[in-house]
């Protein structure tokens, strides 16, 4: 039984409705204003990619189509990119450690792991 999602002109509502078979259920109307005259919208969908289609994706030039690598905040939409496309095995934390990144890029403190900022940190390419 698909879910299928309808579109209210009426007041611009959007809801859900579980359907049986293809076609609209009798009596169906906006939960919100009561609208008959409902749509159908289009659905967003995913697509699963094997490990091959991702690793194939992540080497195609356009992804690099924007990004200034002079620019941290032009690295960091990226990384952000890139993060998304690996999916889990980027972690759970993946943005948030970009984020922090760019963050000690834009103050100008790049820690060493001892906590001394004397010791000058590997170019990782952000700048």
């Amino acid at each position: 039984m698909p879910i299928y999602e309808y579109f209210c002109p009426a007041c611009n509502g959007q809801f859900q409705k579980l359907v049986r078979g293809f076609s609209d259920p009798p009596g169906l109307a906006c939960p919100r204003c009561g609208n008959t005259e409902v749509r159908r919208a289009i659905s967003r969908f995913a697509t699963l990619k094997s490990e091959d289609d991702r690793i194939e994706s992540l080497a195609d030039p356009s992804n690099f189509m924007g990004l200034d690598e002079s620019d941290p905040r032009s690295i960091a939409r990226w990384a952000k990119r890139l993060g998304k496309e690996l999916g889990e095995d980027a972690g759970e934390d993946w943005d948030e450690m970009v984020d922090q990144m760019l963050e000690e890029e834009l103050s100008g403190k790049q820690d060493d792991e001892e906590g001394s900022s004397s010791a000058k940190p590997d170019n990782l390419g952000w700048a």
